[in-house]
């Protein structure tokens, strides 16, 4: 009778998950495109930040070059790399005069290169409303404008999108698709676009916030420090009484921010558990809910497979069989629902979703050590210590030697 209370437990553990999961899809705002005219359309520039993107910032330039758009400016900061970025941009600038191609300066001390590359890159853009997106990034052909129509329709200060991940490799599909899939539960019901509610965050692949606003709350200077600078900024925003919302932003773009392993380990491990408030609580919950719900499940069903062998000896065995097929059922369900914003997943990884609960564990498990132990993480041949305050202690973002740090070039900052 214990199993199978463990199995009704589970069960409900794994309808908590599915539905979850409904509502974060469910509920999430799609963006509509109104009509507006090309003469009342604003000015708008695009910065990307870039350092050692060689294999993804010329797909990124070239889905900004062909936008319908009739009036922006493309504002690229190499930050820094080590490879061939810089000259990838140079040759992009000097085909297209709408690319203003900016050299960064290193970071000073208490600063996250990111933040830092992108409030040097304000400095050279004219627009009346910025795009921040990553150099990881694709943009489909009217994405500018179809983010400008929407946010200055909804008259908001500063809107992000939610991505179409790309997931190639073998490690993407496995550690992602579960990783993200855990993120929805952190606002299924999307309070984030609630002006009276304190929940605030973004996506920083694709931000768009007005110029004037931006520089009232003092830009990414305000957020230096910050190891979540995209979470931060938009708190910034929301605290000084900015209007900020999150949509769908599978039509607009999409995004392959890790390639291997190396990169996505060490990306995840520089901000995962800065994401969940670094709290202990917060990650033992997730670790339990993810195990419960999407590792269990599987291994319930061998059990009761095994079980089959002596039915005679398990008289609750049609009903244990009736509750893991149900469990397994909504397992599918979830596993669909959240395919909506994967490319390259299919119905057969559905069988490594346990395989990649474990990883996952494995993985908040590793970030939490390195903040609570106050270790060093490599980043694109930067070091960071990240504090519980979820910002990066001062002194510590020296330059590494690139050789150390070879791994993490294929990722986004």
């Amino acid at each position: 009778m214990i199993f199978l209370a463990i199995l009704l437990m589970n069960l409900l553990l794994v309808i908590v998950l599915y539905g979850l999961t409904w509502s974060f899809y469910h509920f999430m705002q799609r963006v509509e495109y109104p009509e507006i005219a090309e003469k009342d359309l604003p000015f708008v520039s695009v910065l990307v930040p870039a350092r050692n993107e060689e294999t993804k910032i010329g797909r990124c330039l070239e889905s900004l070059l062909v936008q319908r758009y009739p009036n922006y400016e493309i504002v690229v900061i190499d930050d820094r790399s080590t490879d061939r970025t810089g000259e990838i941009i140079q040759e992009y600038a000097d085909r297209d005069k709408r690319i203003k191609f900016v050299h960064g300066k290193d970071a000073p001390d208490g600063w996250i290169g990111k933040c830092n590359a992108l409030a040097h890159a304000v400095g050279y853009a004219s627009g009346d409303w910025y795009i921040f997106t990553d150099a990881d990034t694709s943009h489909t052909p009217t994405s500018i404008k179809d983010s400008v129509s929407y946010s200055t329709s909804i008259k908001a200060d500063l809107v992000s999108f939610v991505p179409l991940q790309e997931l190639g490799s073998f490690w993407e599909k496995l550690i992602m698709q579960v990783l993200l899939g855990s993120f929805v539960l952190g606002d299924p019901f999307h309070s984030v676009n609630d002006p009276k509610a304190e929940r605030a965050y973004a996506y920083g692949q694709y931000i768009i916030c007005r110029r004037s606003t931006y520089n009232k709350i003092g830009g990414h200077q305000s957020v230096r420090d910050e190891i979540v600078e995209d979470h931060a900024i938009a708190r910034v925003f929301k605290e000084k009484g900015y209007k900020i919302a999150v949509a769908d932003g599978k039509p607009l773009y999409s995004v392959r921010m890790y390639t291997n392993l190396e990169s996505l380990w060490q990306g995840w491990t520089k901000n995962l558990y800065s994401l969940i408030d670094s709290r202990i609580v917060n990650l033992l919950c997730i670790v339990f809910m993810i195990n419960m719900a999407t590792l269990t499940p599987y291994l319930e069903t061998v059990a009761v497979g095994a079980m089959w062998l002596s039915p005679e000896s398990y008289p609750y065995i049609n009903l244990a069989t009736a509750v893991v097929a149900l469990e397994n059922l909504m397992l599918i369900f979830w596993f669909n629902t959240i395919k909506y914003h994967y490319e390259g997943i299919r119905w057969w990884h559905f069988f490594w979703v346990p395989f990649g609960a474990l990883a996952v564990t494995v993985l908040d498990f590793h970030a939490a050590y390195m903040v609570l132990s106050g270790s060093q993480v490599n980043w694109k041949g930067r070091r960071y210590t990240v504090n519980t305050s979820k910002t990066i202690q001062p002194m510590v973002n020296a330059a590494l030697d690139p050789a150390l740090d070879a791994a993490a070039l294929d990722g986004t900052d």
